[in-house]
């Protein structure tokens, strides 16, 4: 085995007697705020190997790990490829890790982009218990709450919005409040009533794959929700060919008007990076609240 990097050095003992096999190298990858991401070339073959060591003694989210399995763990029932779970827990002074089946890279596709479209509409479509009651995990590093709740507007508001919204660092200013406050009043009149359905929660371009077995899902921020939220999601850092929503579309039609409600559904997001990042998202935060509020 040759030297590897030192995030994964403690764990090395660990990881091979899951995998039964020797680890030869470890390359980092590109990628990930919150995890170190390695690919291990094994006596195996390569698999993918998630930890944060700096973050360890606490830093981490305690579940942080075994949240995301059960989120791809969800996902495994769509006609879409998800990394296989190998093994998740902590090593040597607590330092947490998840490790995972390798996707080899594929081809960006006419055929690849309609089975993304296709293949997450027959995800959405799959009935599901209700609004909320999964169990809660994070989006990022945040805490992601998933309370059962009455309707998608209830659940975007009280699991989704408020939450952040009492968090301290937002960088909003009393009149970006009061249009939160407006918005609370007429999402039940702004949301388009549909069932529930299993939404991978994160799904900008970044969580998505293209693998020689089709597309693929990583990452996610799994709740029980409103189905505009992955598909605005795609729509938020841009990334996503049209073919792709035409493909989505043509399997499982979107309510009238779904293009006007990306900016509503991105506001989770955007909160998000504003609190994890900084200020630099607020110009965008309050353009996405005056089009929520103002749709066409």
């Amino acid at each position: 085995m040759t030297l590897l990097d030192l995030p994964v050095r403690p764990l090395a003992p660990l990881l091979e007697m899951h995998l039964g096999a020797g680890i030869r190298s470890a390359q980092r990858l590109h990628g990930g705020d919150i995890s170190d991401t390695f690919r291990l070339d094994t006596t195996r073959g390569p698999f993918v190997l998630k930890t944060s060591p700096q973050k360890a003694g606490g830093r981490l989210p305690d579940g942080f790990y075994a949240a995301e399995a059960h989120g791809l763990s969800l996902l495994r029932s769509a006609p879409l490829v998800t990394p296989e779970i190998i093994a998740h827990g902590s090593g040597p002074a607590g330092q947490p890790y998840l490790l995972l089946s390798w996707l080899p890279p594929g081809d960006d596709t006419l055929a690849t982009q309609d089975a993304l479209g296709r293949g997450l509409a027959a995800l959405h479509a799959r009935p599901v218990p209700g609004f909320g009651g999964l169990p809660d995990n994070y989006f990022a590093s945040l805490p992601q709450r998933n309370p059962p709740a009455g309707s998608a507007a209830e659940f975007f508001w009280t699991a989704r919005l408020e939450p952040l919204l009492t968090r301290e660092r937002l960088h909003l200013t009393p009149r970006d409040r009061a249009g939160f406050d407006t918005l609370r009043g007429r999402l039940p009149d702004l949301i388009p009533p549909e069932p529930p359905a299993l939404v991978h929660g994160d799904l900008w371009h970044g969580n998505v794959r293209y693998t020689p077995r089709g597309p693929a899902l990583i990452d996610p921020a799994v709740g029980y929700s409103h189905r505009e939220v992955d598909v605005a999601a795609l729509r938020l850092f841009g990334g996503v060919p049209r073919r792709v929503f035409q493909a989505y579309h043509e399997a499982f039609p979107l309510a009238d008007g779904w293009e006007a409600r990306v900016a509503l559904w991105n506001l989770y997001p955007l909160l998000a990076h504003l609190l994890l990042f900084g200020e630099g998202y607020l110009g965008r935060t309050r353009e996405a609240l005056h089009a929520a509020l103002s749709p066409r």
